[in-house]
């Protein structure tokens, strides 16, 4: 029995459903910044009790702040923006991230052109509050951002045969569902559950057809929960 969980870029997908091998673009990418707070001055830098998540605005795009906390004691704090934009999918497509619908990689912040990291800035400087401002122009400069095509994909099968797939490798929802590593472990926690019966000889299959009997409805209900925005937001897909 084989079991895929190789992420939304799942090779293993092209065995289970050949028809529908890749995951396709949902229309927007996300900018996801951070930047030490100590490289910023202390008039901006968050309060010591500021929440993890901060949301900032969902006018033209959902916009987040968040504060990271460290994972050693001698690191310090990280602060994070997170920012929904779907006024640049021809640069997508530009720098290969995109071919055709299927999205191929992730934007780094060294291969950003120039006049995109200026027109960033200036959309920052023009309607963001610190220390977000402060943190993501940092970032601007320096190039601690990366822009990642936001995916999306509904399964019509979960198994063929002997071989299953669970997590991203078999469903890809939108970020807004906030649903993506609660299904993937629930996926895991399904099949292990049917496998611990016992999967020698025929049994494996029997297994399977049970957590696709299990699992599919539920999992594409969960992508298609977030079609709704990927298709008002994603217009310039």
């Amino acid at each position: 029995m084989l079991v895929g969980a190789d992420g939304h870029r799942s090779l293993v997908r092209q065995y289970v459903n050949p028809e529908k091998p890749e995951t396709e673009f949902a229309g927007y990418l996300v900018w996801i910044a951070s930047t030490d707070e100590s490289a910023l001055p202390v008039h901006v830098r968050p309060p010591a009790d500021a929440p993890e998540v901060t949301m900032l605005d969902s006018a033209g795009g959902f916009l987040f702040g968040s504060v990271i906390q460290p994972h050693e004691a001698s690191e310090g704090r990280r602060v994070g923006c997170t920012w929904y934009d779907n006024s640049r999918n021809d640069l997508l497509r530009r720098t290969g991230c995109l071919d055709g619908n299927v999205v191929v990689h992730s934007l780094a912040g060294s291969d950003i052109p120039e006049e995109t990291i200026d027109g960033l800035a200036r959309q920052v400087r023009s309607g963001w509050q610190d220390p977000w401002k402060t943190a993501m122009l940092h970032a601007l400069e320096h190039r601690n951002i990366t822009g990642t095509p936001i995916k999306e994909y509904v399964p019509e099968r979960l198994v063929r045969g002997r071989i299953a797939l669970i997590g991203d490798a078999v469903h890809v929802p939108a970020p807004i569902t906030a649903s993506g590593f609660n299904a993937s472990l629930q996926d895991a926690v399904t099949l292990g559950k049917f496998a611990s019966k016992g999967i020698a000889g025929k049994k494996a299959c029997k297994v399977l057809e049970q957590y696709e009997a299990a699992r599919l409805v539920k999992v594409r209900k969960i992508v298609q929960s977030g079609q709704s925005y990927n298709r008002s937001f994603g217009l310039g897909r």
